[in-house]
């Protein structure tokens, strides 16, 4: 394969913009620093121009930054390009499916991209091929923390961008200003909340606006803001700042993906959900919470276990101290009074910790170059269907 191969990836709309946010940021890189061909099939065009307003979901195909951007369709009438990429499992339509199976394995490689995890077992998963009909293997491509897995996405310049934005004084005023945001009062802990739906907030939210410190809530949409809404007795409209005390509540829009990252940068708290929001923090090296998508039978309680496990694997005691009580309660809806003030008491040993883990994340190769690399290996193990 060549530079200029063409890149199919697939992505459905499930919800919370996870999967588009995963894809969108995938299929830019591909285009933007390896030079790809890349179109992107969605399912939910309306969905995905939330976080893309560049996005027409009137129009069947559309370039956008780069990207060639199909509606779902659109499969029918389209060859197969180079390389498939179904993210998260997503199921091609029939037609182009046998397509890509007549394709073959030296003109094709086709791989599925699964859900980032933390636990062990992906390691001996990932770049597993799994037989198809017409002799060509679909690979398994597992994100992960370690080297043993397929990596983040991470654009080459993500964290000069991060690092030369908060070197700039104005840089953070004007992102702020850019959401309509009123600049935080002094000495007051900035929150990223960008959570889903959880029960017992009201007490947190009373400690905060009864506390000596101020704290600003950037309340993100999505179910949280419901919550948040029926302690205030008030909608608290897109754009819309209130005060309870010590406490103030701005809700936010929905924003393009680079706007989100600077908003991250901007905190001092993150608060983040499922995958994609949750690989950003990491990046932005701040202090996080990490809501992890709940499953039933507790399964989401392993996975989080699991990442505790290399996250604060060489972290000292009052970093664990901190953000193992405060994770899990946030993660199990309980109190979250007492181990939010721990975590806040503790908030300078986080930030050289996330700062720590960022660069040991960072010393890996990224999602997409390794996701190339193994575009072009020769595949030669099998497992199962």
């Amino acid at each position: 394969m060549n530079q200029r191969d063409t890149w199919d990836l697939f992505c459905h709309v499930v919800d919370n913009f996870g999967d588009i946010g995963v894809g969108w940021r995938l299929a830019r890189q591909l285009a933007h620093e390896h030079g790809r061909n890349v179109r992107l099939f969605v399912d939910d065009l309306n969905t995905f121009r939330v976080i893309c307003p560049q996005i027409n979901p009137r129009l069947a195909q559309q370039s956008v930054d780069g990207v060639q951007v199909f509606n779902w369709g659109r499969q029918l009438q389209l060859e197969p390009g180079d390389v498939v990429v179904e993210l998260f499992g997503c199921k091609l339509v029939p037609a182009f499916l046998e397509r890509v199976q007549q394709r073959g394995a030296e003109r094709l490689r086709w791989f599925n991209l699964e859900h980032l995890s933390a636990e062990p077992w992906i390691e001996g998963s990932h770049l597993k091929p799994s037989p198809q009909p017409g002799g060509i293997n679909k690979l398994f491509f597992f994100p992960g923390f370690t080297p043993a897995t397929g990596g983040l996405i991470r654009e080459t310049d993500l964290l000069a961008r991060r690092d030369a934005w908060q070197a700039m004084p104005a840089a953070r005023r004007i992102a702020l200003r850019s959401l309509s945001l009123p600049p935080p009062p002094e000495h007051a802990t900035t929150v990223v909340l960008f959570s889903y739906a959880r029960a017992r907030l009201e007490s947190w939210l009373q400690g905060l606006a009864t506390a000596d410190r101020p704290t600003v809530l950037w309340i993100c949409p999505g179910p949280i803001i419901e919550a948040v809404n029926d302690w205030l007795h008030m909608q608290l409209l897109t754009g819309q700042t209130t005060v309870r005390g010590s406490l103030t509540l701005c809700a936010l829009p929905f924003m393009p993906q680079e706007r989100f990252d600077e908003l991250l940068w901007a905190a001092d708290v993150c608060i983040v959900r499922g995958e994609d929001s949750f690989v950003r923090a990491q990046w932005a090296a701040r202090p996080m919470v990490w809501h992890i998508y709940p499953q039933q039978d507790g399964v989401h309680d392993k996975k989080l276990d699991a990442f505790f496990d290399l996250y604060l694997k060489d972290a000292t005691a009052d970093v664990r101290d901190a953000i193992i009580p405060l994770w899990t309660a946030w993660n199990r809806n309980l109190d979250l009074d007492s181990a939010w003030s721990e975590f806040v008491t503790a908030l300078p040993q986080l930030r050289r910790h996330a700062r720590t883990w960022c660069n040991r994340l960072a010393s890996q190769p990224d999602l997409a170059s390794q996701l190339l690399t193994a575009g072009r290996a020769k595949q030669t193990q099998t497992v199962p269907l």
